[in-house]
């Protein structure tokens, strides 16, 4: 009996080691094939480079020079390239367009100092402006995670900024005590293995997408879009550098206490997907309050990524917030 019970030990030991073992194999896959993958970096023809003191900035400009500028900010992994159709309506109606790159996302030059908190990436968006408007405060869209550093970027330079639209707005809570982000994002080797295992791995890329939208085939035709620039070297290792910046609590920024934002006298529309489940439209209702939006249109059964689940929809609630403004 006693060696009985030996020999099941053993085999259960020996099968989790084989289970380890074939996970570590498989994980390891994961991150050599994003290394094969990130070979080409193959920018539209149409982008245009903007220096910084925070590294160059790719972007995308349509529309007549003279028209009033409209910033484009785009969510997690959205680039200029995600914002196409949103970029050729404003230009049909007139407005100058600048379509941005968010560092790690896009075209933009990876961060080797990795200053990806919401106070940089406001002064990267300044700096763009400074460079294309420098005389016309700017109409700017920020979607999701891009709504943080529009929102910053409003605070610390209000002359810039005509009025702020705000897409399912991924902020966080305000006022909340700081809290890095979990030990493991901050250890290059294991954020990498994260990010390969989902965000640039082009079979996870569907399920991803699609978890963030309430009309699941609304994204089949931008995947391509999205895994374009994920294709460019390095880019596993910046959207690591970048992760833990997506769960930090507070990073000095303004846009992160509810006092500075209620006394900002930039005005605020606000457009959401009433089934969103990333940023539930609670968040959005909390938004309102405190900016006194001017606008705040929802739309039904839109999740949180309107302007490719629904996009009559959203250029009319788009047209709505920025010529209801004087």
């Amino acid at each position: 009996m006693g060696a009985f019970k030996r020999n099941k030990t053993s085999i259960l030991r020996l099968s989790l080691i084989g289970s380890l073992t074939s996970v570590i194999v498989l994980l390891a896959a994961l991150r050599g094939a994003a290394d094969y993958r990130e070979r080409v970096d193959d920018p539209p023809a149409a982008t245009r480079w903007i220096p910084t003191a925070l590294g160059t900035i790719a972007i995308q400009t349509s529309g007549p020079p003279r028209g009033r500028p409209v910033l484009l900010v785009g969510g997690t992994a959205g680039w200029s390239g995600f914002w196409s159709e949103v970029a050729q309506h404003l230009a049909g109606r007139g407005y100058r367009v600048i379509a941005v790159d968010l560092p790690p996302f896009g075209f933009s030059a990876h961060d080797p100092l990795r200053r990806y908190d919401r106070v940089d990436q406001a002064e990267r968006l300044s700096a763009v402006l400074k460079a294309i408007a420098p005389n016309a405060p700017a109409i700017a869209v920020g979607h999701s995670y891009g709504a943080g550093p529009v929102l910053e970027a409003a605070l610390r330079h209000p002359a810039q900024m005509r009025q702020l639209v705000l897409v399912d707005a991924a902020l966080g809570t305000f006022d909340a005590a700081p809290r890095p982000a979990s030990w493991g994002l901050r250890q290059p080797p294991l954020a990498e293995l994260a990010v390969a295992t989902g965000f640039t791995n082009p079979w996870a890329l569907r399920p991803m997408l699609s978890s963030l939208l309430a009309r699941k085939q609304a994204g089949d035709r931008w995947l391509e879009t999205l895994r374009r620039p994920m294709r460019r070297p390095g880019t596993t290792p910046a959207y690591a550098a970048w992760l833990p910046e997506l769960f930090n609590t507070d990073d000095g920024a303004a846009s992160r206490r509810s006092a500075a934002v209620a006394a900002m006298r930039t005005p605020v529309s606000l457009i959401w997907g009433e089934a969103d489940q990333t940023t539930p439209i609670s968040q959005g209702e909390t938004l309102s309050r405190l900016t006194r939006a001017a606008h705040f249109i929802r739309l039904p059964g839109v999740g949180h990524i309107p302007h490719i689940e629904d996009p009559g929809h959203f250029l009319a609630a788009l047209d709505a917030a920025i010529e209801g403004q004087p």
